[in-house]
Protein backbone atom coordinates (compact mmCIF):
# COMPACT_ATOMS: atom_id res chain seq x y z
CA UNK A 1 0.00 0.00 0.00
CA UNK A 2 1.58 3.19 -0.39
CA UNK A 3 0.86 6.63 1.63
CA UNK A 4 -1.54 7.94 -1.22
CA UNK A 5 -3.73 4.85 -0.39
CA UNK A 6 -3.56 5.42 3.03
CA UNK A 7 -4.13 8.33 3.16
CA UNK A 8 -7.60 7.58 1.53
CA UNK A 9 -7.98 4.14 3.44
CA UNK A 10 -7.68 6.30 6.86
CA UNK A 11 -8.84 9.46 5.47
CA UNK A 12 -10.74 10.81 8.93
CA UNK A 13 -13.95 12.34 7.25
CA UNK A 14 -14.88 9.08 6.46
CA UNK A 15 -13.52 6.52 8.72
CA UNK A 16 -13.69 8.87 12.11
CA UNK A 17 -11.33 10.33 14.18
CA UNK A 18 -10.76 11.53 17.86
CA UNK A 19 -12.35 14.30 19.19
CA UNK A 20 -10.17 17.49 19.57
CA UNK A 21 -9.52 18.05 23.28
CA UNK A 22 -11.18 15.07 24.53
CA UNK A 23 -9.42 12.61 27.03
CA UNK A 24 -8.84 10.45 24.63
CA UNK A 25 -7.04 12.43 22.17
CA UNK A 26 -4.62 13.18 24.79
CA UNK A 27 -4.14 9.37 25.81
CA UNK A 28 -3.49 8.55 22.47
CA UNK A 29 -0.97 11.57 21.83
CA UNK A 30 0.75 10.48 25.49
CA UNK A 31 0.94 6.99 24.42
CA UNK A 32 2.85 7.87 21.37
CA UNK A 33 5.13 9.71 23.28
CA UNK A 34 6.08 7.45 25.39
CA UNK A 35 6.38 4.99 22.77
CA UNK A 36 9.22 6.80 21.45
CA UNK A 37 10.46 8.05 24.57
CA UNK A 38 13.26 4.84 24.95
CA UNK A 39 13.44 1.94 22.23
CA UNK A 40 14.04 -1.05 22.74
CA UNK A 41 13.76 -4.53 21.13
CA UNK A 42 11.80 -5.85 24.20
CA UNK A 43 9.79 -2.63 24.39
CA UNK A 44 8.67 -3.12 20.69
CA UNK A 45 7.56 -6.51 21.40
CA UNK A 46 5.51 -5.14 24.07
CA UNK A 47 3.88 -1.62 23.30
CA UNK A 48 3.26 -1.73 19.08
CA UNK A 49 -0.06 -4.08 20.08
CA UNK A 50 -1.18 -1.22 21.84
CA UNK A 51 -0.13 1.61 20.11
CA UNK A 52 -0.97 0.77 16.60
CA UNK A 53 -4.03 -0.88 14.86
CA UNK A 54 -3.92 -4.13 13.35
CA UNK A 55 -3.90 -2.70 9.93
CA UNK A 56 -1.76 0.03 10.62
CA UNK A 57 0.20 1.52 7.85
CA UNK A 58 3.87 2.70 8.56
CA UNK A 59 7.05 4.36 6.86
CA UNK A 60 9.57 5.51 7.93
CA UNK A 61 11.29 6.61 5.23
CA UNK A 62 13.49 3.41 4.98
CA UNK A 63 10.58 0.83 5.08
CA UNK A 64 6.66 0.73 4.30
CA UNK A 65 4.75 -1.63 5.76
CA UNK A 66 1.59 -2.52 6.63
CA UNK A 67 -0.01 -4.30 9.86
CA UNK A 68 0.61 -4.21 13.98
CA UNK A 69 2.87 -7.48 13.27
CA UNK A 70 4.84 -6.05 10.60
CA UNK A 71 5.79 -3.05 12.40
CA UNK A 72 6.82 -4.73 15.45
CA UNK A 73 8.95 -7.16 13.76
CA UNK A 74 10.62 -4.28 11.95
CA UNK A 75 11.61 -2.33 14.71
CA UNK A 76 12.28 -4.93 17.09
CA UNK A 77 14.66 -6.29 14.63
CA UNK A 78 16.44 -2.39 13.72
CA UNK A 79 16.67 -1.95 17.82
CA UNK A 80 18.74 -4.61 17.40
CA UNK A 81 21.50 -2.39 16.00
CA UNK A 82 21.17 0.61 18.74
CA UNK A 83 22.50 0.51 22.23
CA UNK A 84 20.19 3.18 23.21
CA UNK A 85 17.46 5.33 20.91
CA UNK A 86 14.75 7.92 22.95
CA UNK A 87 13.26 11.09 21.58
CA UNK A 88 11.52 13.53 22.90
CA UNK A 89 8.15 14.88 21.50
CA UNK A 90 9.14 18.79 20.72
CA UNK A 91 5.65 20.08 19.23
CA UNK A 92 2.03 18.91 18.09
CA UNK A 93 -0.28 20.60 16.09
CA UNK A 94 -3.31 19.00 14.36
CA UNK A 95 -5.77 19.57 12.06
CA UNK A 96 -9.41 17.73 11.32
CA UNK A 97 -8.23 14.19 11.95
CA UNK A 98 -4.00 14.62 11.18
CA UNK A 99 -1.77 15.18 14.00
CA UNK A 100 2.05 16.60 13.26
CA UNK A 101 4.24 15.47 16.42
CA UNK A 102 7.64 17.05 16.43
CA UNK A 103 10.21 14.89 17.61
CA UNK A 104 14.09 15.00 18.64
CA UNK A 105 15.81 11.45 18.43
CA UNK A 106 18.92 11.02 19.71
CA UNK A 107 20.55 6.97 18.62
CA UNK A 108 23.75 5.05 20.04
CA UNK A 109 24.53 2.47 17.65
CA UNK A 110 26.38 -0.50 18.48
CA UNK A 111 28.81 -0.61 15.92
CA UNK A 112 28.60 2.79 13.95
CA UNK A 113 30.20 6.60 15.22
CA UNK A 114 32.13 5.26 17.93
CA UNK A 115 29.73 5.21 20.51
CA UNK A 116 28.44 8.48 19.67
CA UNK A 117 25.13 9.72 19.57
CA UNK A 118 23.64 10.64 16.59
CA UNK A 119 20.57 13.23 16.53
CA UNK A 120 17.99 13.39 14.40
CA UNK A 121 14.97 16.02 14.43
CA UNK A 122 11.39 14.77 12.27
CA UNK A 123 7.90 14.86 12.15
CA UNK A 124 5.43 11.96 12.59
CA UNK A 125 1.78 12.41 10.58
CA UNK A 126 -0.90 10.62 12.75
CA UNK A 127 -4.00 9.11 12.27
CA UNK A 128 -5.41 7.67 14.95
CA UNK A 129 -9.52 5.21 14.82
CA UNK A 130 -11.87 5.62 17.28
CA UNK A 131 -9.99 3.71 20.04
CA UNK A 132 -6.75 6.09 20.00
CA UNK A 133 -4.60 3.23 17.82
CA UNK A 134 -2.28 4.86 14.77
CA UNK A 135 -3.99 3.63 11.52
CA UNK A 136 -1.19 5.86 9.93
CA UNK A 137 2.29 6.61 10.35
CA UNK A 138 4.55 8.55 8.07
CA UNK A 139 7.47 9.87 9.12
CA UNK A 140 9.57 12.62 7.77
CA UNK A 141 13.60 12.95 9.12
CA UNK A 142 16.88 13.77 7.42
CA UNK A 143 17.64 10.35 7.12
CA UNK A 144 21.48 11.20 5.63
CA UNK A 145 21.67 13.39 8.43
CA UNK A 146 20.32 11.24 11.31
CA UNK A 147 21.46 7.95 10.11
CA UNK A 148 23.45 7.11 6.76
CA UNK A 149 25.81 10.30 8.09
CA UNK A 150 27.36 7.31 10.39
CA UNK A 151 27.64 4.60 8.52
CA UNK A 152 31.46 3.70 7.32
CA UNK A 153 31.93 4.69 3.36
CA UNK A 154 28.34 5.50 2.91
CA UNK A 155 29.26 8.53 6.28
CA UNK A 156 32.36 9.97 4.59
CA UNK A 157 31.11 10.07 1.06
CA UNK A 158 27.92 12.00 2.57
CA UNK A 159 30.30 14.46 4.68
CA UNK A 160 32.56 15.12 1.26
CA UNK A 161 29.48 16.19 -0.97
CA UNK A 162 28.11 18.11 2.01
CA UNK A 163 31.34 19.94 2.20
CA UNK A 164 31.84 20.63 -1.50
CA UNK A 165 28.19 22.68 -1.45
Amino acid sequence: MSYTEALERTDPLRSGHLAPGSDEERQALDRFADFIAEMTSASMREKVQQVYAADAYFNDTLKELVGAAAIEDYMAHSMEATESVRAVVDDISSSGGDYYVRWTMDIRFKNYNDGKVARSVGISHLRFDGDGKIVLHRDYWDAAGGLYEYLPVVGGLIRWIKGRL
